[in-house]
């Protein structure tokens, strides 16, 4: 199996989106995509998790201006400066779920209590 959550948003437009991985590259990658060229498995955001078949996961992203911060169950997993960085989507079938969507990729997923919130003042 692969990634089974590929959460696209836009950073600073619709045209400069990224993409939150949870599961990604055999199941355990978790990062983002893309930061400077560099995929989810390759840059500074790059962690592991143990993800349990069946289970529920709290999924969380907050953008801020300069910055992205993501969360998993409520354990901070990215924290990010994005300003002055190249931000972009991995070139291929992900960019249509620009500006914002949810994928997954070689296996299922399912999605409950989705939220979009602003947190601008």
């Amino acid at each position: 199996s692969d990634f089974f959550c590929g959460l696209t948003f836009p950073v600073s437009s619709k045209e400069e989106c990224l993409t939150f991985i949870v599961g990604g590259w055999g199941g355990g990658t978790v990062g983002v995509s893309s930061i400077d060229g560099m995929d989810a498995s390759e840059n500074e955001t790059t962690t592991y998790g143990n993800f349990e078949e069946g289970r529920w996961y709290a999924i969380r992203l907050l953008v801020e201006e300069g910055r992205l911060s993501a969360f998993i169950d409520g354990k901070q997993v990215v924290d990010v400066a994005t300003e002055g960085r190249k931000l972009g989507l991995r070139p291929g079938v992900i960019e249509y779920c620009a500006p914002m969507g949810i994928a997954a990729w070689q296996t299922e997923a399912k999605v409950r209590k989705l939220r979009w919130r602003s947190v601008a003042d």
